[in-house]
């Protein structure tokens, strides 16, 4: 099939998008509210071109025989111009809004005409919304409707009063939210984000003396995914891995000792893996699911309370770093646990909230006091002047700081399975593990099996990330013919996390994913239980897996939720 484009002929599929070919033939149509990952709404209106004399938006358009399609007239021009003068007008931005700002002056627009009109902000709790930011363009209903299946937020109210908000406008934290972030993620101009008072968590860190003071010891943990995504907030190519760079950052910033969350995951795998294989010995609460996704535990404990016996009591990598670090190490080091301000950097909106719950106190007080996205430490390193690109590689501290390979691919979906399976094989067969890659678990469809044969025993495992994936696995009843099931609430796993940098679509997602199995492969210790940090740990502190000292400093329990809005 063939159509005119700007005077041009030009073949085109069946079912092809205009924006499509013309992205496909290198001309350049502006867009605001569309998003690759998400079905073409034609919102903002930004994309308009001329068809056949008619005004419609590219986006989601589809290509038909005679088309004769014009990108740049007069006439197409200035309506774009409008549009965005329009949604201008009913928001609130800066100079930092970089995408508005750059399409702003594509379009030539130097003054507004209209009136503003803005709202105020809702919600609170680890997410907010900010109605003075949103330019309704939708990307946020979308994700949360659609592809994490949980309707939280929608369209309200008609005109200039439409906005973006909670099932009766209720308060985000009561709502049934489970903290993924993914509007956050998706949302163009931040009017979606992490709840507002984590910039002055950030000034808390830099100017609340607590670095400058001598009294209190600051250290900080950085998330696995975090060194896969961290570099593209200053202009790297995604996969491109800068852990080294990272820690060189967070030392100038002032932390007393920079440790990695890898070590956290490391023994979140090996109390994970001696559960499960409990679990299989006494055939009892099969499938074990797994527990280090906050926003997957919410929604279990709310939703599927019939599942929480089934859910591994382990805590989270964040949560068993903290309590490791209030307990083990500030007493390797002198300090009393209030002293050691645990700080997190992570790729999740749900950890704030997970670092706040009551159970999450095991030397007394909060096992970690600041949880900060990959964002947010991205706009810290600007706000103090370092020069990212230009920084030598730092290294991180020990003994904290040593992990595994297994470790490093906790933040791509299949991995914390991975993990696990490098550590059961050695325990189920004798054996010495020789090739620890199990490239079975590893993929990108939302739900997805396989049996692996370990002695004589044949473990079938399930992997579903995203929730609305976990709600099809859950509800087709299908969960119950596995042995071990890895759930994770963010599409791609902790890669695509709520609180990474933005755009994040499923091309970046997989190079991410890609550089994380890139640095586990050049780990010279690839099995968490390899690891001589771990061994020293169990050795010197915890005992055993699953003993007295592990059960109440590395385990936690659920129970069922009644969410507030009922």
């Amino acid at each position: 099939m063939q159509i005119k484009m700007n005077g041009k002929r030009v073949k085109v599929k069946k079912g092809e998008t205009i924006l499509d070919i013309a992205k496909r033939n290198g001309i350049n149509i502006p867009t605001l509210c569309y998003h690759p990952d998400l079905k073409p709404e034609g919102r903002c209106r930004i994309c308009l071109v001329e068809v056949n004399g008619k005004l419609v938006t590219s986006c989601n358009t589809k290509v038909e025989e005679k088309m004769e399609i014009f990108t740049n007239t007069k006439r197409v021009l200035e309506a774009r111009r409008l549009n965005m003068e329009l949604i201008l007008s009913n928001i609130t931005y800066t100079r930092k809004d970089f995408e508005l700002i750059k399409l702003a002056k594509e379009l030539g627009i130097r003054k507004i005409r209209f009136k503003k009109h803005v709202d105020n902000s809702k919600g609170r709790g680890p997410i907010e919304i900010d109605n003075h930011r949103c330019i309704l363009c939708g990307r946020c209903v979308q994700v949360c409707q659609n592809i994490q299946g949980i309707n939280n937020i929608d369209f309200v109210n008609r005109g200039i009063f439409t906005e973006v908000t909670t099932p009766f406008n209720i308060p985000i934290k009561d709502s049934p939210c489970t903290f993924c972030g993914q509007c956050a993620l998706y949302c163009p101009e931040n009017a979606v984000r992490e709840r507002a008072f984590s910039e002055k968590l950030i000034k808390y860190v830099e100017d609340m003396n607590l670095i400058k003071n001598r009294n209190k010891v600051v250290i900080v943990q950085t998330a696995p995914a975090v060194r896969a995504s961290l570099g593209e907030m200053f202009g790297a190519e995604p996969r491109t891995l800068v852990t080294g760079k990272m820690v060189a950052a967070l030392r100038k910033i002032g932390f007393d000792k920079v440790f990695d969350t890898n070590f956290g995951a490391d023994m979140t795998i090996m109390e994970e893996a001696n559960e499960f294989v409990k679990s299989i010995e006494k055939n009892k609460n099969l499938p074990l699911i797994t527990s280090c996704c906050p926003s997957w535990i919410r929604f279990a404990e709310e939703t599927y309370p019939f599942l929480l016996k089934n859910i591994s009591t382990c805590k989270s990598p964040q949560q068993m770093f903290g309590a490791i670090a209030k307990t083990y190490y500030a007493k390797k080091i002198g300090v009393k646990p209030e002293d050691l301000i645990v700080v997190s950097i992570v790729p999740c909106i749900a950890k704030k909230f997970e670092a706040e719950k009551p159970e999450m106190k095991s030397a007394g007080c909060n096992d970690v006091d600041i949880v900060l996205t990959t964002r947010e430490i991205g706009r810290m390193i600007e706000r103090k002047k370092i020069n990212f690109s230009k920084l030598g590689d730092g290294e991180f501290d020990e003994p904290l700081g040593i992990p595994s390979g297994g470790g490093a691919i906790f933040g791509a979906t299949g991995g914390v399975t991975e993990s696990v399976l490098r550590v059961i094989y050695e325990i189920f067969t004798g054996k010495k593990l020789k090739k620890v890659n199990f490239k079975q678990v590893r993929g990108f469809e939302g739900i997805r099996d396989t049996e692996i044969e370990m002695g004589n025993k044949n473990i079938k495992i399930a992997i579903a990330h995203g929730l609305g994936n976990i709600r099809k696995l859950i509800e087709s009843g299908e969960w119950k013919r596995y042995h071990f099931i890895e759930m994770m609430a963010c599409p791609g796993g902790c890669i695509g996390g709520g609180g990474q940098p933005r755009p994040t679509t499923w091309e970046i997602r997989k190079k991410r994913i890609a550089a994380l199995y890139e640095q586990d492969k050049k780990m010279k210790i690839r099995v968490a239980s390899h690891s001589p940090a771990i061994k020293e740990t169990y050795k010197e502190f915890l005992g055993k897996p699953l003993g007295k000292k592990s059960e109440k400093l590395l385990h936690t329990k659920y129970e069922k939720r009644k969410p507030k809005y009922f």
